[in-house]
């Protein structure tokens, strides 16, 4: 996946980039659409020619995009069905089997919550390929 952002700062190889909207995520409204910028990572480059200010196009794998996509919307739903298939074969009546999936859901959320903030930020932050720079 093929993006770019305006770098708002560099320390030492880390480098914080705001990414401009893509027409792939304009359908989205985690950001308003009055903005040109739609959310702001950091990642990991040992390249020196990169400035604060600068332009930059970079691409992600798209696996790691699709790995990152089947865990946020597809292992929710799969844990939620388990949850209450679980529930209904221990015995529990059907009102208590979906309170159980959606205790599973919730459980499964906080795993994903934990599993971003501590392994797949340092993944990502390794992931990102700089393609282009543009000064401005």
């Amino acid at each position: 996946m093929k993006s770019s952002g305006l770098v708002k700062d560099r320390m030492g190889n880390k480098v914080v980039v705001s990414m401009y909207k893509e027409s792939a995520c304009s359908h989205c409204n985690n950001c308003s659409e009055s903005a040109k910028i739609a959310n702001t990572f950091t990642f990991i480059s040992d390249r020196d020619d990169i400035k604060k200010g600068d332009i930059i196009t970079f691409e992600m794998e798209d696996n790691q995009v699709f790995k990152a996509a089947m865990i946020v919307y597809i292992l929710p739903l799969i844990f939620m069905f388990l949850g209450y298939y679980l529930g209904a074969k221990i015995g529990f009546s059907e009102g208590k089997s979906i309170l159980t999936s959606f205790v599973s859901l919730a459980i499964t959320f906080l795993g994903i919550f934990f599993y971003d903030r501590k392994i797949v930020k340092h993944k990502m932050e390794r992931a990102v390929k700089i393609i282009d720079i543009e000064r401005k």
